[in-house]
């Protein structure tokens, strides 16, 4: 099973987190047992998965889960014609399902993450009418310049708050940033944030 960041994972339970979690965290899994994959080191077997129902710093817990503990994964262009509970948030995404159908090429990936992205995964409410839509859309080549600020002005444009990253060679990099500075940009890696010029040059 191939496993990227943000998928949403479904575990057989709190012990796929090793030993000893902290006691909110197994309870919380015996609800809801999914955990979302998270950029971090990782050997071979296992997978880096975090909880994506953390609400503050104290409560989010990482851990290095055998894949052989992942019973689904969901990655998040799987949810993109679901729709959220909340009509704000479900009026957003239908906004952005048009305009990435017009503006993306045909095979590009995309989908909801955060919040928006583990409800419409797992079916429990996870979001409040001040919940943002996290986005995430995989670019391996190169999006043009043009295109990058077209999408931020009109996601900024949307009824609700929109927050997209670019899934690049280099790492994760936020949208609306790439879209202002044009580099040097910062890319989420899994070693940590780091500035990059380009996050489609080679390395």
């Amino acid at each position: 099973m191939t496993t990227r960041p943000h998928d949403l994972l479904r575990l057989s339970g709190a012990a796929a987190l090793g030993d000893t979690p902290p006691g909110w965290v197994s309870a919380s899994i015996a609800a809801c047992p999914w955990g979302v994959v998270r950029r971090a080191p990782h050997p071979p077997g296992l997978v880096p998965v975090g909880n994506p129902r953390a609400r503050a710093v104290w409560q989010r817990h990482a851990a290095l889960v055998p894949r052989d503990a992942v019973t689904r994964s969901v990655p998040p262009e799987e949810l993109r014609e679901r729709r959220p509970w909340l009509p704000l948030l479900a009026v957003t995404l239908s906004a952005v399902t048009l305009l990435l159908a017009a503006e993306l090429e045909a095979d590009a990936a995309w989908g909801p993450i955060g919040g928006v992205g583990f409800e419409l995964a797992t079916g429990k409410p996870a979001t409040h009418p001040g919940s943002d839509l996290d986005l995430l859309i995989r670019a391996p080549r190169r999006i043009d310049r043009p295109l990058v600020t077209r999408l931020a002005a009109v996601f900024a444009a949307l009824p609700g708050k929109v927050d997209c990253q670019l899934e690049t060679p280099s790492g994760g990099v936020g949208l609306t940033e790439w879209a202002r500075t044009g580099g040097p940009v910062m890319a989420r890696t899994e070693h940590g944030p780091r500035l990059v010029d380009d996050p489609w040059a080679p390395a």
